[in-house]
């Protein structure tokens, strides 16, 4: 794929049977199903057709400590991705982290322009929403690629929570309780457009096309909304070893998805 776009979901919500199930049949149900496989797989190669009928490999797959769901579609590929469950066996000799329930999502360019980007972000706040993610972002292929940055760029590739906020990106989704760790609440609309979503979390949308989400403007507002909520919160490549403040992410309340809505 070129000029893809591609999404990030961090969640703390265990990946069980049931979980597995509504994650995937939310993915395929998306919008009279814009977003359903064609091919799935727990594997690379991505080989076996995606039925959704019948889900119980790929839900089997997912299900278990360290599970993958590995899909596609399209021919050329429009959308791929994967689902991630990096919990571990009771047994095993280290700990998992907080953060054992992990989505990616590329989706090519142009056809994200085609079928129109209003609907790849509300796909991403779906998804946001039935996984129960702590965070989520939606970024293009250069920011996740472009590791070696200037000092002066803010958006950086780190993933890891515990180290801190990994950056801000084009869109970014925050959950009620990491948004109000960040002080989010009062957040300036000349930065970035604020909108509210369910149970109170939050996105942040620094600009309203992937075209202009490495212009100099968009990178100035992103560097000034983390002055603005503090650097020492958000990783940062040029300081890979400090300590970054992190939340407490073992005690904060886990985000349940909400179970009401179809």
């Amino acid at each position: 794929m070129r000029n893809e776009l591609a999404m990030r979901l961090f969640s703390r919500r265990a990946l069980t049977e049931s979980v597995a199930r509504e994650q995937i049949a939310a993915m395929s149900n998306f919008a009279g199903g814009l977003m359903r496989p064609d091919k799935c797989g727990e594997f690379e190669p991505i080989k076996k057709r995606f039925d959704l009928s019948d889900v119980r490999d790929p839900i089997r797959w997912l299900a278990k400590p360290h599970g993958e769901f590995l899909y596609q579609k399209g021919r050329p590929i429009q959308a791929r991705g994967a689902m991630w469950n990096l919990s571990r066996s009771p047994g095993a000799r280290f700990p998992a982290g907080p953060f054992t329930n992990y989505w990616t999502g590329q989706f090519d360019g142009k056809w994200a322009n085609r079928v129109g980007i209003a609907k790849v972000e509300a796909f991403l706040a779906e998804m946001f929403r039935v996984t129960g993610a702590d965070f989520g972002l939606l970024t293009t292929e250069v920011d996740l690629r472009a590791k070696n940055r200037p000092a002066n760029s803010y958006s950086y590739a780190g993933m890891d929570l515990e180290t801190g906020v990994p950056g801000l990106y084009w869109i970014n989704f925050f959950s009620a309780e990491l948004a109000g760790w960040l002080g989010i609440s009062d957040f300036s609309e000349r930065l970035a457009s604020l909108r509210r979503l369910d149970g109170g979390s939050v996105s942040l949308k620094f600009c309203d096309s992937p075209d202009d989400c490495r212009s100099l403007e968009t990178l100035g507002k992103q560097r000034a909304a983390i002055e603005w909520l503090g650097p020492r919160k958000f990783f940062d490549v040029r300081f890979p070893d400090r300590t970054a403040e992190t939340p407490d992410w073992h005690h904060l309340p886990l985000r349940q998805a909400d179970q009401n809505r179809p």
